[in-house]
């Protein structure tokens, strides 16, 4: 009788649909579940922000770098001191983003955020010294600094009369210095390069710069519910793309291979390229 019965219950568990089940579960990897994690979190988010509720964007950001910690240290037990450094001055930069205590809590997170940029230039400085500024790889940074300088200029002169203090301004002069930077030699590692690892930063740098315009846009001359959902996507989206960045880096993904930008997102093999279509 009781053999019997263990039976039936092993028999339960071990049911074909059960091992499917279960079999299907360890295929989704950490990183697709932090994805879909992040995506309801955000998801969350925009709702909230549409309906008003400002608690749950908070919550949001507060605990977006500590996710992205924590299932980064689940499949990894090392990383570098300054990528270390520049996602916990992104969470201290949340942190007074969130309990805004004062005007004084709006420019520490400010100061923050210029640190992380700083950071995360001085990791692209060590990517500059094989980089060969030459022929239309100069020609396409000149316009980018040339544009990126602009865009800030007309940015200053719409809301230049909104800053209320002196280091109000001062801050956003350095944090816009820092973006055009930032921006600047992760477009000169980019082409000069062409890598995976160089796109994926290229793309984070992107994603913090729209987002802190977003940031000032709301804050300085117009809100609008919409304008800040982006900018929280954007955010959570640089953050992200930082831990890919580090993730890859340590899993030796980052070879020196060329690859464009529809490589990129379309990733494929040479299996996939010998297929071929009739039509």
């Amino acid at each position: 009788m009781f053999y019997s019965l263990k039976y039936a219950i092993f028999s339960i568990f071990a049911s074909p649909n059960k091992k499917s089940t279960m079999h299907k579960m360890q295929k989704l990897k950490p990183n697709m579940v932090l994805v879909m994690v992040l995506f309801v979190l955000l998801l969350g988010t925009s709702l909230a922000t549409y309906f008003d509720v400002i608690v749950v964007p908070k919550i949001a950001k507060l605990i977006t770098v500590t996710i992205l910690l924590t299932f980064y240290f689940c499949q990894l037990n090392k990383m570098a001191n300054i990528f270390l450094t520049v996602f916990l001055v992104f969470f201290v930069g949340d942190a007074f983003s969130v309990f805004d205590f004062g005007d004084i809590a709006s420019k520490l997170s400010k100061t923050m955020y210029i640190g992380a940029y700083l950071l995360l230039i001085f990791v692209l400085l060590g990517k500059l010294k094989r980089v060969k500024f030459e022929g239309l790889v100069t020609v396409y940074l000149v316009l980018v600094l040339l544009l990126n300088s602009y865009f800030l200029y007309a940015l200053y002169g719409v809301a230049k009369d909104n800053f209320v203090d002196t280091i109000n301004l001062v801050l956003y002069i350095c944090h816009g210095i820092t973006l055009i930077a930032m921006t600047y030699f992760a477009f000169a590692v980019y082409l000069s390069r062409e890598t995976a690892q160089s796109i994926t930063f290229l793309l984070m740098v992107f994603c913090f710069v729209f987002s802190d315009v977003l940031h000032y846009i709301c804050n300085l001359y117009v809100y609008y519910w919409i304008f800040e959902v982006f900018e929280g996507v954007l955010h959570t989206a640089g953050l992200f793309l930082l831990y890919k960045y580090v993730y890859d880096y340590y899993m030796n993904r980052n070879n020196n291979k060329r690859i464009n930008f529809k490589t990129y997102f379309i990733p494929t093999t040479e299996r996939l390229r010998e297929i071929r279509v009739h039509l």
